[in-house]
């Protein structure tokens, strides 16, 4: 795989190509916000054929959703248990943002020989902002091997998906119900449901779950609390000198404008009001060197959380390796799917 290093493609990539335009500058922003990524740029993992091929092998199943509205076709794959023989190293570099030195993931694909067995439960795996479901193949491989089958969607605008906009939630929310729906008949969703989100899809897995009363346990990695304030701080952390002559006021009108272009409202993308409504706990993650997305956010999302939630703050990790690390918090993740997604 590639190092997490080489493939962070993130908001603040797209906005260090604004400096110095003048002129409209909210519209420009806007447009960055919310249009597809997958419109200006795929991930390596996308269109890398060995890396594609591979990938494609492991993979149980791959078929397309089609959602809306508006309308999209989500690309959406299966990984069944197994044993995979993962094997996961991280080395940290102590220095800088990223703080990686060296990350590898390897594996094997699953032996047709070996019979397969009943999924214990089904979890929905959420990408992050401007990647694609192959950016969340470390946890499809370590839950697979703990026993339950993993979906990997590629969100609306992201990946092998279609879809002209992103909504931060506001639209996502209804597309995986319809996911789930579409699991559903195919027998595909075995047992109780979960979501692990990581960043992005953090936050979006949260809202999913205040809207779909299937959901029955979330693990959210370094989520956002509020969309809006994290497009503004997520700009100024990554990119601060790209985005350093850009005003409070131009962000705000670039939200405005962000929302009517791509036809919906930031009051639908709600994450705080979804956390406040949620029937169940919620097991948070977030980095407390995070410098893209603060870790005040998890704070504010925890107390908000029903009775049960958990936070746990890793006190050396940044917005990068807490995306990409199992160890040592793989076990923790897996301990609370097994408590709360316990078959009725």
């Amino acid at each position: 795989m590639p190092r997490p290093a080489a493939r962070a493609l993130t908001l603040g990539v797209l906005l260090a190509c604004l400096t110095g335009l003048t002129g409209c500058v909210s519209h420009v922003l806007a447009k960055k916000f919310v249009e597809a990524p997958n419109l200006q740029k795929q991930p390596r993992m996308v269109w890398d054929k060995k890396f594609r091929d591979m990938i494609d092998r492991t993979y149980s199943s791959e078929f397309t959703v089609p959602v809306g509205p508006p309308g999209a076709v989500l690309a959406v794959a299966t990984l069944d248990p197994a044993d995979y023989q993962l094997k996961s190293e991280m080395v940290l570099s102590g220095t800088g943002d990223h703080g990686l030195a060296s990350y590898s993931l390897n594996w094997n694909f699953a032996d047709p020989k070996v019979p397969k067995v009943k999924p214990r439960g089904t979890i929905v795996l959420l990408h992050g902002i401007l990647v694609s479901k192959e950016f969340m193949v470390h946890w499809a491989l370590f839950l697979a091997e703990k026993g339950y089958r993993v979906v990997l969607v590629d969100l609306r605008g992201h990946g092998l998906s279609t879809g002209e906009w992103v909504t931060f939630g506001a639209v996502e929310k209804r597309d995986l119900s319809q996911v789930l729906d579409d699991l559903e008949r195919r027998g595909l969703a075995h047992g109780p449901v979960g979501v692990l989100g990581v960043s992005y899809g953090a936050s979006v897995g949260l809202e999913w779950a205040a809207h779909d009363a299937r959901v029955g346990a979330v693990v959210a990695l370094e989520p956002f609390s509020d969309a809006r304030g994290a497009i503004k701080e997520f700009a100024r952390g990554f990119a601060p000198d790209q985005v350093k002559g850009v005003t409070d006021a131009q962000f705000a009108a670039a939200d405005a404008a962000a929302a009517r272009m791509a036809g919906f409202r930031w009051e639908d993308a709600d994450v705080m009001g979804s956390v406040r409504s949620l029937k169940i706990p919620v097991f948070y993650l977030h980095g407390a060197r995070d410098n893209w997305l603060s870790v005040e956010n998890s704070r504010r999302l925890f107390a908000a959380s029903p009775k049960g939630s958990r936070l746990e703050i890793l006190p050396f990790d940044n917005h990068l390796i807490l995306s990409t690390r199992l160890n040592p918090i793989a076990p923790e993740v897996q301990d609370w799917f097994d408590s709360h997604l316990q078959a009725p």
